[in-house]
């Protein structure tokens, strides 16, 4: 049983690894984003520079933050003496693969049926020009930050919190921890312009990032759908001991929000606030989503309950024995 002096220590320094990773990406942040205006001022025609087109400072941060956080995932991971299986589980590839299609494919269907619901209540409609074949930037941006995120807080995370604090203690500070970074918001477009950016710029969109905490409808529609999100994701892994699973769902979501998002737009009524509490308009830059409330929370939830239960009955049914 984790002690109390091992269990605050432990909390102590996760909650320094985020620190620091806020502080590294403030200085990460500016030189990304005057190295990306380089390119695009030298080579204008260059494939790079038209992926680079056209994003702003707070974006740049967003990205130099994941970096910081990767680039600290190692000494993490050293300080807590944690091993590799105990990051990534020991699932098998054929059985992975399997659990991850499961995940993506059951996050699509609930997705699916949210976005219906979402038309047919009229909280948004069909964009005039959506282009219903772009496919792959929604499964590229899914699959990648999946990966990346799950290693870090399904895998690592989690990981050092269940060993220190205990299997539901662990899951739930670490939903809290991965829904409370997600809800730090930096500065909408055009809050800095290009051209103000400097050497210390990334330490002012800091300043900014706490701001969703102060209003009632963002924390009920955006950060109770990243806890409820990382709560699934969580279970997710501690049930079937690997990330594969977490993986599908997570890249599943992130893929069929941001295809959702690329084919409709939202209502006057919706952005006037007529459906609030159970459909808003999204203002936080790590829900994919441009609806949140109540509804996406409860298509979240009836996710991971479907997912959860048909892992259960793999592992107590009869086709357990087919593996």
């Amino acid at each position: 049983m984790p002690t109390a002096s091992k269990s605050s220590s432990t909390l102590l320094l996760i909650l320094g690894y985020v620190l620091g990773v806020l502080l590294l990406g403030a200085l990460l942040a500016p030189p990304l984003f005057f190295a990306a205006k380089s390119v695009i001022q030298n080579s204008p025609d260059s494939a790079l520079a038209g992926v680079l087109e056209g994003k702003e400072f707070p974006g740049y941060f967003n990205r130099a933050v994941l970096l910081a956080a990767v680039l600290g995932l190692w000494p993490l991971l050293k300080a807590m003496r944690m091993k590799w299986h105990e990051v990534v589980g020991e699932t098998r590839l054929s059985r992975g693969a399997g659990e991850t299609a499961l995940g993506f494919l059951t996050a699509l269907a609930f997705i699916a049926i949210m976005g219906y619901f979402c038309w047919w209540a009229e909280a948004c409609r069909i964009h005039p020009n959506a282009k219903w074949y772009n496919f792959h930037k929604p499964l590229l941006s899914g699959f990648t930050v999946s990966i990346i995120e799950e290693f870090l807080f399904r895998g690592a995370v989690l990981g050092i919190l269940c060993r220190s604090l205990g299997t539901r203690a662990g899951l739930w500070w670490t939903t809290g921890i991965f829904a409370f970074v997600h809800f730090l918001k930096p500065p909408l477009d055009g809050a800095i312009p290009d051209a103000s950016v400097t050497w210390t710029s990334g330490f002012w969109v800091i300043s900014q990032l706490f701001r969703g905490f102060g209003r009632w409808e963002n924390f009920v529609g955006e950060f109770l759908l990243l806890a409820a999100v990382g709560w699934v994701l969580g279970r997710a892994r501690q049930s079937t001991g690997g990330l594969w699973l977490s993986i599908g769902l997570h890249a599943g979501w992130v893929s069929g929000m941001k295809y959702f998002g690329g084919v409709v737009f939202t209502s006057k009524a919706l952005r006037d606030g007529d459906f609030t509490p159970w459909m808003t308009q999204n203002t936080c830059r790590a829900i994919v989503s441009p609806i949140v409330g109540i509804v996406p929370l409860i298509a979240v939830l009836l996710t991971g309950a479907v997912v959860l239960l048909i892992v259960r009955w793999r592992k107590d049914g009869k086709p357990s024995q087919a593996r």
